[in-house]
């Protein structure tokens, strides 16, 4: 067992719950098993591994929601660090080897970045020479943190600006879907009126619990409306997931079959055939199965929901071979606390992108902000990071998002997994939506950016993670969108 120690300037500052995602991981950074315990001055991080690793952790930094910091590569020592020193000393690394990638690929650095850059590396070398005095050094690690996530948003916006120039050069706007999920009714008039004036393109449900809540019982009516609904409105269209490997949106009849894998899968086959064969050639994407990486489905191991997996994938491309097919991921950073994660999703992923199935691309679900089962968020600069990672695949890339943005309890989410609504406002989740978008927008890979849930009104998944409140009013991050889609898309 590996053991590494941590003072903390604010001892007692961490919930019980936020203890829970920390972690530490290797320079894989696949997530080790973790056992973080608070002390009266500090923390103690508990692992199997005795090597070097870095630590992960939710922080809270003045002026930003909670998001999770990583240190540098530690190694075991009897003396404790001092945890605030450490994640300021990870960020700047981050931001340092960041701007190295990026300049070598021809990113011009503005130089007011530089200049603070260096301003806030400056502070940091006293935060670290102040150590014997921890209160000062927290105390100038913080500020440090601060601004360092300040610069993040700068130079991702910088890299930003640069990508969609160079993007734009031959005078055209760019084909990249933005589209979002139809959800589980038909759009009211006025709903309907915000998507068309954002969206190029739209997600159709097809959940197998509103599709077949009785076992060979078919209701197409809502998914025949959404479809005619997006031809009369010249959508790009795309199934939503046949199935979702992580055992949402299962009829409840399923469960009967649970840890059969000879009847899951005669079960599975019929209701894809059933689905393709009705909706053939009506439709731009396939969506064959999704959270692949999300644990056992029905209580089937990992390897064997990788099998059914491909098995979904071969069916979709016997019925229809022209039809492109994408299967997608969650929690691109991984799950800390699964015991099945060995190695992150993007390996996953990259081991069905060799199997040779056809797959015309791979989609990553994004829902930042919640917990469980969603991801904690990052800075722009480790979330520019994920993508090429992901990009390496050298696929076409669909992006899956949903983001909190709302106050108070929200009765219509079905989901267990929460936000903090009293950080992450309507106006919380727009400044993200301008922050990050536009970076998605500039990779090359991204060929496709879909907004999960739309509305509040109706059932849905996560609490306040449309784009549409309640009332039917658009949010403000629906407006960016909007913006962000006159700007750079047809």
């Amino acid at each position: 067992m590996g053991l590494i120690r941590f003072s903390v300037a604010q001892a007692g500052r961490f919930s019980t719950e936020a203890l829970a995602r920390a972690y530490m991981a290797g320079m894989d950074e696949v997530p080790w098993p973790t056992r973080v315990v608070a002390t009266d001055d500090g923390l103690i991080v508990d692992r199997p591994e005795s090597e070097s690793g870095c630590f992960y952790i939710p922080w809270t930094v003045d002026g930003f929601c909670e998001m999770t910091l990583s240190t540098a590569s530690l190694m075991e020592r009897a003396r404790p660090y001092l945890l605030e020193v450490e994640l300021a000393r990870g960020t700047l690394n981050r931001i340092r080897n960041q701007l190295a990638t990026w300049e070598q690929a021809g990113l011009v650095i503005p130089e007011p970045i530089r200049k603070r850059l260096s301003n806030i590396t400056e502070v940091f070398s006293r935060a670290a020479t102040s150590q014997p005095d921890q209160k000062k050094a927290a105390t100038l690690a913080s500020e440090v943190l601060s601004e360092a996530l300040s610069l993040t948003v700068a130079l991702g916006a910088a890299y930003a600006q640069q990508a969609l120039s160079i993007r734009h050069a031959s005078g055209n706007k760019l084909v990249t879907l933005l589209g979002a999920n139809l959800g589980e009714k038909p759009l009211e008039k006025r709903v309907a009126e915000h998507f068309t004036r954002t969206f190029n393109s739209a997600i159709v449900p097809m959940a197998w619990n509103q599709l077949a809540p009785d076992e060979d019982d078919y209701r197409w009516d809502l998914t025949e409306t959404q479809l005619k609904w997006c031809k009369t409105n010249d959508m790009k269209i795309c199934s939503g997931p046949l199935v979702s490997l992580d055992g949402e949106n299962i009829p409840d009849w399923l469960v009967l079959w649970e840890d059969d894998l000879e009847n899951l899968t005669g079960l599975i086959a019929q209701h894809v055939r059933a689905v393709v064969q009705r909706f053939r050639g009506r439709l731009h994407v396939w969506q064959a199965a999704s959270r692949v990486n999300s644990g056992s489905f029905l209580g089937l191991s990992r390897q064997d929901t990788m099998r059914l997996a491909i098995f979904i994938v071969e069916t979709i491309r016997e019925i229809d071979p022209q039809t492109p097919v994408v299967i997608s991921f969650d929690q691109p950073w991984g799950n800390p606390k699964s015991s099945q994660d060995t190695e992150l999703p993007v390996y996953l992923a990259d081991t069905l992108v060799r199997s040779n199935l056809g797959l015309a691309g791979v989609g990553l679900e994004m829902k930042v902000g919640y917990h469980p089962n969603g991801s904690s968020l990052r800075d722009v600069i480790e979330f520019s990071r994920q993508l090429d990672r992901w990009a390496m695949l050298g696929m076409p890339l669909l992006i899956s998002l949903v983001v909190p943005g709302g106050e108070g309890t929200d009765p219509e989410a079905k989901s267990e997994s929460t936000s903090h609504p009293d950080v992450w406002t309507a106006e919380r989740q727009e400044e993200w939506v301008r922050d990050y978008v536009p970076i998605l927008l500039g990779k090359q890979a991204v060929q496709g950016i879909v907004w999960n849930q739309l509305y509040d009104a109706h059932p849905h998944a996560l609490p306040h993670g449309g784009l549409i409140n309640a009332a039917a009013e658009a949010k403000p991050a629906l407006g960016s969108l909007t913006a962000i889609r006159k700007a750079h898309l047809d």
